[in-house]
């Protein structure tokens, strides 16, 4: 039986932490353990960012950012003696969780979604929506 390939999108928040609690608890009712990308996607500058800031400060901005995005999600799956890989993609996030998921041949995609409500997310838009909208793999929203 081949392991499920699921992908982790966090970004440091609270609710990305139940995300990650809640693949904890999948993996222990799964009879092989899952392959997991935990993954975070980082906005992109605006352009001439890069020109003022430099490619490496921008770099380092970008890590700066995973770590945190990561950090918590990262713990919560080593305790549950989960293995998985890290990654950072940088560009409009909705766009990359969806991409990321692609070459992997993922059967889930597990993200959080912060419930704003309809009218605010139709204002701001909503990345756990617009994932739903393209995704061809199975979501997970963890509120």
């Amino acid at each position: 039986m081949r392991p499920m390939k699921l992908v982790l999108a966090v970004d440091g928040s609270s609710v990305s932490a139940r995300c990650a609690r809640h693949v904890a608890k999948l993996a222990k009712q799964l009879s092989v353990p899952p392959k997991i990308l935990l993954l975070t996607a980082d906005p992109s500058m605006m352009p001439g960012v890069e020109r003022k800031l430099g490619a490496a400060a921008l770099r380092r901005y970008h890590q700066e950012n995973a770590e945190y995005a990561f950090r918590e999600a990262r713990a919560i799956l080593q305790r549950a003696g989960l293995e998985f890989e890290e990654s950072l993609v940088v560009g409009d996030p909705h766009v990359e969780i969806v991409r990321a998921c692609g070459p992997r041949r993922c059967d889930l995609l597990v993200m959080g979604s912060r419930g704003r409500g309809a009218v605010a997310s139709a204002l701001l838009g909503s990345v756990a929506l617009k994932v739903l909208a393209t995704s061809k793999v199975p979501v997970t929203l963890v509120r």
